[in-house]
C-alpha cells in the first residue's frame, strides 16, 4: 500500500477508545479518512468536535459512515461493546456483544467489505474467531489485539530492570485474552540474543528470581476483560501503532490473536508472534517453548475450544 495513499477506516464503537483512536489517527496516520459506524449510542457531538479538530489538518476527515463506505474501506476497527449490566456474568455479557458484532459484520460483508479487521472488543480471542466465522474473510485478514499490549509491557519492564533499550529485548506473552490464560514465555525471552534465564544466573546483572516473580505479579494485574478496567488511552495507542504497521506494510514481528493449529486442535484463536503488514498477518515458524509453557498453552487452547463450542451451540 502506498505510504501517502489516503487510508480509509471505519470505527465500530462508541466508547472512549474509539474516539481516542480517531483523534490519534489524525496525528499519526495522515492522510486518513475516519468514519464511524452508526450505533445507537454514538455521540455525534464528539464527531463534530473531531471534525472541528480536523481543520488543523489538511489530510484528515471524520464523518459517520453509510453502508456504501464498506466497499472502499481498508481497515475496520472494532471496539464496540454493550453497556454492562449490574451483576451481569461474563458469559451473558459476551453473548450480548456477540449479537452486536455479528450484526455489524453481516452489514459490512453485505456491502462489499474486503479489507482487514482489527478487533479490540474483549475477549479479543473469542471475537477474532467469531468475526472470521461471521465474515468468511481469510483468517490472515482478521487480527485481534490479544496480548500485544502485555508483550510490550513485558519488554518495557525487562528493559528498565536490566538497563537496556526495549528495542534490544525480545519477549512475548502468548495465549488468551484473560489474565488467567496468558503465558509468559521466559524460555524464549532474550536481550541481544542472551537468554533472560541465563542472565539470572549471573549476580552482576542484578536480576534474580524475585525480580521475575515481581514482573509476573505486575503483569497479572492487567485485565482488560474486567468491568473495573478502563484502558482507553493504552488500547487506542496500541491500535494506532498496529494500524501504522498495516498501512506502511512494515512486516513487523508482533504478538496478536490469530487462528492457529495446536496439537489436534484446528483454528484456535491464540495470541502468538506473527509478522504484520499490509496484507494482514503472516504466520512464522513455531517458537520452541519450554515443556511447561507448551503445557500451559495447550491448556489455554483446549479451554478456548470448549468455550467456543458452548457459544456455537447457542
Amino acid at each position: 500500500m502506498n505510504k501517502r495513499q489516503e487510508k480509509k477506516i471505519i470505527v465500530v464503537g462508541t466508547d472512549e477508545t474509539s474516539y481516542q483512536f480517531a483523534f490519534l489517527s489524525m496525528l499519526k496516520l495522515e492522510p486518513v479518512e475516519v468514519k464511524f459506524y452508526q450505533l445507537p449510542s454514538l455521540e455525534e457531538n464528539k464527531i463534530r468536535d473531531l471534525q472541528f479538530s480536523s481543520y488543523f489538518s489538511s489530510e484528515c476527515s471524520f464523518s459517520i459512515a453509510n453502508t456504501k463506505d464498506f466497499l472502499s474501506t481498508d481497515l475496520l476497527v472494532i471496539t464496540a461493546h454493550e453497556e454492562r449490566k449490574i451483576d451481569e456474568s461474563n458469559d451473558a455479557y459476551t453473548r450480548r456483544n456477540i449479537l452486536l458484532v455479528r450484526k455489524v459484520i453481516k452489514k459490512a460483508m453485505a456491502n462489499g467489505f474486503s479489507g482487514l479487521v482489527l478487533i479490540a472488543t474483549e475477549p479479543t480471542d473469542i471475537f477474532t474467531y467469531l468475526v472470521w466465522k461471521f465474515s468468511g474473510l481469510p483468517k490472515e485478514k482478521i487480527i485481534g489485539l490479544g496480548t500485544y499490549i502485555d508483550s510490550n509491557l513485558f519488554r518495557q519492564l525487562l528493559s528498565k530492570k536490566l538497563g537496556v533499550s526495549s528495542r534490544d529485548v525480545n519477549a512475548f506473552i502468548v495465549g488468551g485474552s484473560s489474565k488467567q490464560s496468558r503465558v509468559t514465555t521466559w524460555s524464549r525471552s532474550n536481550i541481544g540474543g542472551n537468554p533472560i534465564l541465563g542472565l539470572m544466573m549471573d549476580k552482576k546483572n542484578n536480576f534474580n528470581q524475585n525480580d521475575r516473580i515481581n514482573i509476573e505479579s505486575f503483569l497479572s494485574e492487567r485485565d482488560l476483560f474486567s468491568r473495573e478496567t478502563n484502558s482507553y488511552f493504552t488500547t487506542a495507542s496500541a491500535l494506532i501503532e498496529l494500524s501504522k504497521f498495516i498501512f506502511n506494510d512494515e512486516k513487523v514481528l508482533v504478538t496478536l490473536t490469530h487462528l492457529v493449529n495446536i496439537a489436534d486442535l484446528v483454528n484456535i484463536p491464540l495470541s502468538m508472534p506473527v509478522l504484520l503488514g499490509g496484507d494482514g498477518v503472516t504466520k512464522i515458524s513455531e517458537l520452541s517453548f519450554s515443556d511447561s509453557e507448551k503445557k500451559e498453552l495447550l491448556k489455554v487452547a483446549k479451554e478456548t475450544r470448549e468455550y467456543l463450542d458452548w457459544i456455537e451451540k447457542g
